[in-house]
């Protein structure tokens, strides 16, 4: 392996003094000059995904930030006293009643159902607290010498 490749590494233990984390820390000059002369910081790998250049991809070595897939779906109805203003939702949106109301007019009374819509992403795409791919963890070392 030549100095300043990257090895995913999948033991909690560290490899050999050649490798340095990839945890944007220094590089020692005295100690690895030949990485020192390609960079003078690790790159930071620390709970980013590395992705192959190429694509929808940023350019080389650039953070590209985070987003999710398009979330559709569409809503419609009528507005009428049997029906409601919301009829149907399909995709993340969803219709719901909050019950019968009695309203008066006049000297009639009218009894009408309140109805809303909701959205829900997970009706549509898997969801979580955060935007990932399918991942296993693994510590990033670049070879130091």
């Amino acid at each position: 392996m030549e100095v300043g490749m990257v090895v995913a590494w999948t033991l909690s233990s560290n490899p050999s003094d050649n490798y340095l984390e990839c945890n944007g820390q220094g590089v020692d000059k005295n100690k690895y000059p030949k990485l020192y002369q390609l960079m003078h910081n690790v790159p930071d790998y620390r709970g980013v995904f590395l992705r192959g250049l190429g694509g929808n991809s940023a350019a080389l070595g650039a953070l590209q930030g985070d987003a999710i897939r398009n979330i559709t779906g569409t809503m419609g109805g009528s507005n009428s006293v049997d029906v409601g203003l919301w009829d149907y939702g399909t995709g993340v949106f969803y219709q719901f009643n909050q019950g019968r109301n009695s309203v008066a007019n006049g000297r009639a009374w009218y009894s009408y159902v309140s109805q809303g819509m909701g959205f829900d992403a997970s009706r549509v795409v898997p969801v979580a607290n955060e935007n990932r791919p399918v991942n296993k963890a693994v510590r990033y070392f670049i070879k130091a010498k």
